[in-house]
């Protein structure tokens, strides 16, 4: 192996640097073509996979080049053109590694040709070199000085028959399911209809005890009751009776905890967060009963009515006030639960103890 000491410029442009950094570009070449092949042959999971690899080393070979070019490590650079393309073409030691004109917001190098050169190939300049170097060890190399492709990578995970980490786990940016989302990836992942309910210092009872937000952040995790696909999705550290308790998924605060209401005029007086706005919208007109009073439920207004219903408990889930109800006085049976938008128009009179001892 050839040795260039006396032409590095610094410990980034070092051969073994730059070794890895022309493997990368062979491994990038490989992903291209076998998601290519994959697409062609039905298995689009793996084609997705290898498309989203090779774009990140791609995208990571043009963060380093800049970096390169920053610390005037670049021995010269050409215009060349290939396939009807421009790319520059930097030297650097005894490598050299094409990059497309448009990715590169300035030049790297002000006394570039007018006009390129035209080239069948992207072959170096150097000749033929082996891709002995593994993977691993090139992406290992180029990590300890510039950084991860992980942190090019345009989607986190790729939905096999589970969800699957799409970078590479062994390097710095890799994610799991349960990990924090950190800004990487956009928001275009996000469910819409996964807003945060709730702000720091929101108060409620639930009932499992009484609940305070301390934070709130989204994480990487898969629906509630499902197993696919992950994205992120609002979880929040929370002090339960006053234990502490981290990473508390929303849907878990909500549809399995049960967020208890205070009153029906008022369901959370404590709450600043969205999920307030919601259940106090939960049915337009304002109702004349509340939690303990017994309401007289004549849906049909013939002779099998009416019924009588205690509020025993109520519940808030998202814009949904859910009402448990226990019979009184001659009524033997009730409803388990309704929404207050659901009875509260059958409602014709309201009673402080059974009618029977009225």
């Amino acid at each position: 192996m050839p040795d260039a000491t006396d032409s590095e410029h610094c410990p980034k442009c070092s051969f073994d640097q730059l070794e890895a950094l022309y493997q990368i570009n062979v491994e990038a070449k490989k992903y291209a073509e076998s998601a290519s092949n994959n697409y062609s042959g039905g298995a689009k999971a793996r084609a997705r996979h290898h498309s989203i690899r090779k774009k990140a080393l791609y995208a990571f070979k043009q963060s380093i080049l800049e970096s390169l070019v920053e610390r005037d490590c670049v021995d010269e650079v050409r215009l060349h053109k290939i396939d009807n393309r421009e790319y520059y073409c930097l030297y650097i030691g005894e490598f050299s590694f094409h990059s497309p004109v448009d990715d590169w917001s300035d030049p790297p190098a002000d006394d570039l040709s007018a006009s390129p050169t035209e080239l069948d190939s992207f072959e170096s300049a150097a000749g033929s070199r082996s891709d002995s170097l593994s993977e691993r060890e090139a992406l290992t190399r180029l990590s300890d000085v510039f950084g991860t492709p992980n942190d090019y990578l345009s989607a986190p995970f790729v939905e096999y028959h589970h969800p699957e980490f799409a970078g590479w786990s062994y390097l710095p940016g890799a994610i799991e399911e349960g990990d924090k989302v950190d800004g990487r990836f956009g928001r275009d992942t996000q469910s819409p209809y996964e807003e945060f309910l709730f702000v720091a210092g929101d108060e409620f009872d639930t009932q499992n005890g009484h609940c305070r937000i301390r934070d709130r952040y989204e994480a990487w995790l898969t629906p509630l009751w499902d197993q696919s696909p992950i994205t992120p999705r609002p979880v929040y550290d929370v002090e339960l009776d006053g234990e502490l308790r981290e990473g508390v998924r929303q849907r878990r605060l909500v549809d399995d905890w049960y967020i208890l209401a205070e009153t029906l005029h008022d369901p959370l007086p404590d709450v600043e967060g969205r999920q307030a706005e919601l259940a106090g919208s939960s049915y337009e007109q304002p109702v004349e009963f509340d939690l303990g009073d017994i309401v007289e439920i004549d849906p049909d207004r013939d002779e099998s009515g009416p019924y009588y219903w205690r509020i025993v408990q109520a519940s808030i889930s998202y814009n949904l006030v859910l009402c448990k109800f226990e019979p009184v006085g001659p009524t033997e049976h009730s409803e388990p639960s309704l929404a207050v938008e659901e009875f509260a128009d059958d409602v014709v009179a309201v009673h402080d103890s059974p009618p029977a001892l009225e």
